[in-house]
């Protein structure tokens, strides 16, 4: 069966996930010790839901749907007009991050603050992500 060697490597970093769960929770480096556990979390989180995506869309009922999607995807990558708005967005959400990069770093200073770092940086790379997408959706309306 084909789907077996697709979710391989997802299974592969799952366990490894699991793995560095199970190493999280058993010691006790403080600061480390929850790290390895978040970092062994997100990865089997973000590995299962791939995995299930990729069951979900491999399904016999669902394989018209899935190749007409793969399609478009294919044309959506080589379209000129997609390839620019995507450039364009990454240009622009660039330079929206350049003044977030600023603010944050002004605020840090002015609070002294140390552990509202790490939810910072998380907070800061969702709003770039989230960005992107608004900026890119906006840009391919308007052209």
């Amino acid at each position: 069966m084909n789907n077996k060697k697709e979710l391989r490597p997802y299974l592969i970093s799952l366990t490894v996930g699991m793995i560095l769960v199970g190493i999280g929770l058993t010691t006790s480096f403080g600061y480390y010790s929850k790290l390895i556990l978040m970092t062994g979390f997100g990865l089997a989180c973000g590995e299962a839901v791939h995995a299930r995506r990729l069951l979900y869309w491999k399904s016999p009922k669902r394989y018209e749907e899935y190749e007409a999607k793969k399609e478009e995807a294919r044309i959506n990558s080589i379209d000129e007009r997609k390839q620019f708005l995507r450039m364009k967005s990454g240009h622009i959400t660039y330079q929206i991050m350049v003044f977030v990069l600023l603010f944050l770093a002004w605020a840090l200073a002015l609070f002294r603050t140390d552990s509202w770092i790490i939810g910072m940086v998380f907070l800061l790379f969702v709003f770039q992500y989230v960005t992107g997408i608004i900026v890119f959706r906006v840009l391919e309306k308007r052209l």
